[in-house]
């Protein structure tokens, strides 16, 4: 049984071997996607010493809407993650539009609401990345084989540390490099792939599960018993204006130690408005737990979605993209998923070094013997 069990591990790593590596690579690189957008794209930081009152809600929302022709309406508005950065609003184009069905977005100045860029997400670096990361730019059916892959991925780090796991002093000596009796390249690349995958063994195995977990959405919110978006009705008033800025203002008289994160503001399909929210014990930073639906016209609040009356069961399906992002313990939990990766891609390519070696050298060396 150990033998296939250890055969199991060694085929399958060779299948996961390219893909673990490229979405190990990859995932160390969108952990800090908004610092590398900005480092790469400066404009869309703001200059020093920039004073004065921030723009309306109403003015971003115009500047956002007129940024382009035929754009039929926001389908988001994202806050700022910080003082230097700018707001994100994605737009929906009209039928007509050749962008139609295309993801737009636009980066708008909250000081003066001056769009500083318009583009599609998926054509620049970092947003390409993380599309190649969830699909490998190959469709949608992609993340699909990518999700089984990942469900081998499990069973086959489970293997790896059953038969790998140190059981001796000796064992441990030997993984912590304490002896050198054997210091061929094989026990070398063999002692680098157990070692890295024994200390970022924690942490991957989150990894992999979340990312599981986000790549099958429906079976996740059945498992979790995720809440459902609700959809009150609304009576639209003609000859009623919107004023974008006192839904925030409702907002905040009615939870005011929470910060808004995300507007998405009303259109044929969805009348009503839905802000949400986040508290200092949200996993979810940027884009929040709490959810307030208003109508647009009255600003009367319909229903809400609060995270601190979620069941146990239900708030962990809150905190499986930002434990997968590294989003959920701020700076230090993405250093460490970064981390994790890196040493996630050293082991996939120990590994296949090691087969290489101990397939092909061996073979190689007995020709000439």
């Amino acid at each position: 049984m150990r033998k296939f069990w250890i055969e199991f591990h060694r085929i399958s790593g060779l299948i996961l071997f390219i893909p673990l590596f490229l979405q190990s690579v990859s995932g160390a690189i969108i952990v800090f996607d908004h610092a590398i957008d900005e480092w790469l794209n400066p404009q869309l930081v703001l200059d020093d010493g920039i004073s004065g009152p921030p723009a309306s809600i109403a003015e971003v929302m115009y500047a956002a809407l007129h940024a382009l022709p035929d754009v039929a309406h926001i389908n988001s508005l994202r806050t700022p993650r910080n003082d230097k950065a700018m707001y994100t609003a994605f737009v929906e184009m009209n039928s007509q539009s050749p962008l139609h069905g295309k993801t737009i977005e636009v980066m708008i100045n909250p000081y003066t609401a001056d769009v500083v860029s318009v583009r599609e997400w998926g054509s620049y670096f970092t947003s390409m990345i993380y599309l190649f990361h969830f699909t490998f730019l190959l469709g949608d059916n992609m993340e699909l084989v990518l999700g089984l892959l990942a469900i081998l991925m499990l069973a086959n780090v489970i293997v790896g540390v059953y038969y790998g796991w140190p059981r001796s002093k000796k064992a441990w000596n030997w993984l912590l490099a304490r002896t050198q009796k054997s210091s061929s390249k094989i026990a070398r690349l063999r002692r680098t792939h157990i070692a890295l995958g024994l200390i970022s063994l924690p942490v991957f195995i989150v990894l992999i599960i979340t990312g599981i977990s986000l790549i099958f959405p429906d079976q996740t919110k059945w498992l979790f018993n995720r809440p459902e978006k609700a959809s009150p009705d609304v009576d639209w008033l003609s000859n009623h204006p919107i004023q974008p800025d006192h839904w925030l203002i409702s907002a905040k008289q009615y939870w005011p130690e929470k910060q808004w994160q995300r507007i998405i503001p009303p259109s044929s399909q969805s009348p009503t408005v839905e802000i949400r929210l986040n508290a200092d014990n949200d996993p979810r930073k940027t884009s929040g737990s709490f959810v307030l639906w208003l109508n647009p016209q009255t600003n009367q609040i319909l229903a809400e979605q609060s995270y601190d009356t979620m069941s146990l069961r239900q708030k962990t399906a809150f905190w499986l993209f930002p434990l997968h992002s590294g989003e959920a313990f701020d700076l230090t939990g993405r250093i460490i998923v970064f981390i994790t990766g890196i040493f996630t891609s050293v082991l996939s390519v120990a590994g296949g070094c090691l087969w290489y070696r101990r397939k092909f050298k061996r073979q190689h060396q007995k020709r000439f013997i």
